[in-house]
This record gives C-alpha cells, sequence and structure tokens, in this order.
C-alpha cells in the first residue's frame, strides 16, 4: 500500500473516524473475532462497507479488510489517535503479517551518510579519513541511483565493486580501501534499519603488500643541497626548504603533523630539546625529541622572525601556515633538481627516517614510539632491508654453519665507521656470551 504525501495520510484517517462514527464496530478481540459474552452485540460482524473482488482469493479478501476494521476499532477505542496506515503497520504482526522494511531511498541514505559522517568527525577522525568515506558512499550512492539498484543487497554491491574497477582502474590499495570503507559505513547501516548486512557474506580482496620507496644518506644529501638552490632566488625560500626536509627525516612526522606545528609547541631550551605533536593519527598527542642539528637551525629561524607563540612555525611565501599541497610541491621541486627517480613525498620521508632507525637500533618498539605508532605491526612496512645487509647477513650464516675449525671466506670490509671493523673478531665475544647464557640456565 502506497501513500504519496502525509496530506493523504490524514485523509484517509479522517475517513476511517467518520465511518467509525456512523458505524460502531463493538469490541473485538484485535483479530477480527466478536466477543459472545458482550451483551446486545452480534454474533457476526457486520458486512465490510469495502467491496471484496471476486475470484478465489475472495473470500480471504474479505476476511483481511474485517480484521483491519477491527484492529483500527480498537486502536481508537483505546484512545489511539495516530494516522490509520501508521496504526495498522505497526500491528501487522499482531494481525500475522511478515513485517517487510522497504528499501532505503536516496534521501534516507544520503542522510545516513550524513549521519555517518558526523559520528566520525565525533570520534575525531582525520579529514583525509573523512574525505575518503565520503568520496567512497558518493560514488556508491550515484551509481545506484542511475542504476536503479538497492545498494542493501549483496548483488548490488558485487556490481558495483565490478564497475568500480571497470570504470576508475583502482591500485590495489585503492580498491581494497574503497571495500573497506563501504562495508564499515553499509554495516553500520544495516544494524540502524534492521535489514542484513550486504557485506556479511564478501570476503574483503587480499590485503596490498605496500613497498614504500625510501631514500639512501646519499640520495638525501642530494635532495638537501638541490633545496637549498632554488631556481627562484626569493627571500628565505631556500631556507625554509631546507628546514622542512631536514624536519621530516629527523622527526618523521606525518605533513599534517609538520603543517599544524606552532612555536608553543616547541621545547629548544632544555637539555632534552622537543615538541609536542598536538593531535596526531587517531586524535593522539605525542611528546617528539628534536635532535640538535634541527634545533639549532629552528632556534635561527626564530630569533630571525620573532613570532607569536600561537604563529606556525612553517609558513608559506606570504606568512601564512604552510599548506600540504606547497610541502608536496617543495618536495617534488627538490627531487626533480637533484635528479632523483623515486616518487617522493613528505611520507617517503617519514620512510626514509623509520628504516635508516631499523638498520641503526634494530628495535621495532623505538621505531613505534619514534613514528607515534600503538601498534608494533604497522613497523613492518618500514622494514627496508639494504642489499649489503642480506650480504651480511648471508656471511654471517656461512661462519655460525661452518665446521669446527673451519671458517667461511671473509666479508669484504666494511667501510669506515661500520659495524664489524674491530680486528678481534665478532665471533669470541658471541661465543662467550653463550657460554655465559648456558651457565645461567643451569
Amino acid at each position: 500500500m502506497e501513500v504519496e504525501s502525509p496530506d493523504q495520510l490524514e485523509l484517509f484517517d479522517e475517513a476511517l473516524t467518520e465511518r467509525d462514527r456512523e458505524e460502531p464496530l463493538g469490541a473485538t478481540d484485535g483479530l477480527g473475532r466478536w466477543h459472545d459474552d458482550v451483551g446486545g452485540l452480534p454474533t457476526e460482524p457486520a458486512e465490510s462497507s469495502v467491496p471484496a473482488g471476486g475470484g478465489p482469493q475472495a473470500g480471504g479478501d474479505r476476511a483481511v479488510l474485517k480484521a483491519l476494521e477491527a484492529t483500527l476499532a480498537d486502536a481508537r477505542a483505546s484512545a489511539d489517535d495516530r494516522p490509520a496506515l501508521v496504526v495498522l503497520a505497526s500491528r501487522f504482526r499482531e494481525l500475522g503479517a511478515p513485517t517487510v522494511r522497504p528499501a532505503a531511498g536516496g534521501r534516507s541514505l544520503r542522510q545516513a551518510r550524513d549521519d555517518w559522517l558526523r559520528r566520525l568527525e565525533a570520534q575525531q577522525k582525520s579529514e583525509s579519513a573523512i574525505v575518503a568515506y565520503r568520496v567512497a558512499i558518493d560514488d556508491l550512492l550515484e551509481w545506484s541511483e542511475a542504476s536503479g539498484r538497492n545498494i542493501l543487497e549483496e548483488a548490488t554491491i558485487v556490481d558495483y565493486l565490478r564497475s568500480y574497477q571497470q570504470r576508475a582502474g583502482p591500485a590495489q590499495a585503492t580498491y581494497y580501501r574503497r571495500f573497506l570503507l563501504l562495508r564499515r559505513f553499509l554495516r553500520w547501516v544495516s544494524q540502524r534499519e534492521g535489514v542484513r548486512d550486504p557485506f556479511v557474506d564478501l570476503e574483503p580482496p587480499p590485503k596490498p603488500r605496500q613497498e614504500r620507496d625510501w631514500l639512501t644518506k646519499e640520495e638525501f644529501r642530494r635532495l638537501l643541497d638541490a633545496a637549498g638552490h632554488p631556481e627562484r632566488n626569493l627571500p628565505g625560500l631556500a631556507e625554509r626548504d631546507r628546514l622542512v626536509l631536514l624536519a621530516l627525516v629527523t622527526t618523521g612526522l606525518r605533513r599534517s603533523e609538520l603543517c599544524a606545528l606552532e612555536w608553543r609547541d616547541l621545547d629548544l631550551d632544555g637539555r632534552r630539546r622537543s615538541l609536542l605533536v598536538r593531535n596526531g593519527k587517531g586524535g593522539k598527542s605525542r611528546r617528539q625529541p628534536v635532535p640538535a642539528r634541527l634545533a639549532n637551525e629552528l632556534l635561527k629561524h626564530r630569533d630571525a622572525r620573532q613570532p607569536a607563540p600561537t604563529d606556525a612555525v612553517f609558513c608559506g611565501l606570504a606568512g601564512g601556515r604552510l599548506q600540504e599541497t606547497i610541502l608536496a610541491d617543495i618536495i617534488r621541486r627538490a627531487a626533480k633538481r637533484a635528479g632523483i627517480e623515486k616518487h617522493v613525498t613528505a611520507h617517503t620521508l617519514r620512510h626514509t627516517a623509520a628504516t635508516w632507525l631499523r638498520q641503526e637500533r634494530s628495535d621495532a618498539r623505538l621505531v613505534a614510539e619514534y613514528l607515534g605508532h600503538s601498534d608494533l605491526s604497522t613497523v613492518s612496512r618500514y622494514a627496508h632491508v639494504d642489499r649489503d645487509e642480506l650480504f651480511d647477513a648471508a656471511g654471517r650464516l656461512e661462519q655460525l654453519a661452518a665446521p669446527s675449525g673451519e671458517q667461511g671466506e671473509p666479508n669484504p670490509p666494511a667501510e669506515s665507521g661500520e659495524a664489524g671493523t674491530s680486528t678481534s673478531g665478532p665471533d669470541q665475544p658471541r661465543r662467550r656470551r653463550r657460554g655465559r647464557r648456558r651457565r645461567g640456565r643451569r
């Protein structure tokens, strides 16, 4: 039964109410059956004034109409003044009819999208996450409206995902993220609407293993040198660009965290100089160490500008806060001038910081803490292994596997200042440590 507007509900309700006054229906048990013990009332229900059609279903139709009349009469007798169709819809289960939810329309789904995005904002999700949800949900809604499909059905989701792959040709990581974003949103919508989750039986695509570029020390020195000699000779440009690159690679800050820094967040005068990330990923704050060279550069920058505590540390040429798009241009220009063929971004420098730390310290907990990760498994993406490390590892395994009295071929000598240059050899102290551990276990 379709209703075009609220006005029709009111008219229908008024018509039924008027008929209730003209033809009292008597007392019923809510299912159209009359009580035999009520005096002065007929033992059979009155004939419905609504004509029923012929055919084999005519008898059943008349019975349903009588039950509906009785249900409305019972509601009115109990002072239920809701519109008639609202009353009937709320009592379908009592009448023995299954409750079927209509497919969510375009307006309700767009309202659900807005509600979902407000939830994300209340949870202090990052702006990039909210934008990603909005883009994914809008694309699904526009596709479903154009094709006349119900997005709360599994077949619709399967067809949409296939269409998305054909239209956009997304990278594996992009497609994986789109799948997860829509699955979270529609799982929430399904729970709210009381319908089956269309993603419940859909297996997600394999999680892609992302191998990101990182810079060697020589490549970063070229990048820093290129930033110090920009094509445009504008006052303060070279100093700012070099300072930005140095800050990214020595702190591992995300681009949003770097651009959000204010001078009140920096403690450069104490022995342990640091900066405060007020709103990191997931809304978490953390205190980040600042290396000595970077701290000295920042002090010079502060003394030259004399900023207010709430001024941005890194600014554009016009004096306003440095925008993420300008930061990307700074890195791109420097990489091009340095002749680096890798795709270098702010996140590349974050990966570079993590990789250098892992190579120097081999401590996943330290890397995770330094980068502001709460999950150690996240650090595995930064475990880039240099080719020289692989050859060193092979040589070390050969030494360990050699029978007593034999030695494998020695590894090529390490560069000056690197581990392994000791003349005493690495095996003797290792044997002593193993011996101590064995004695301790006894």
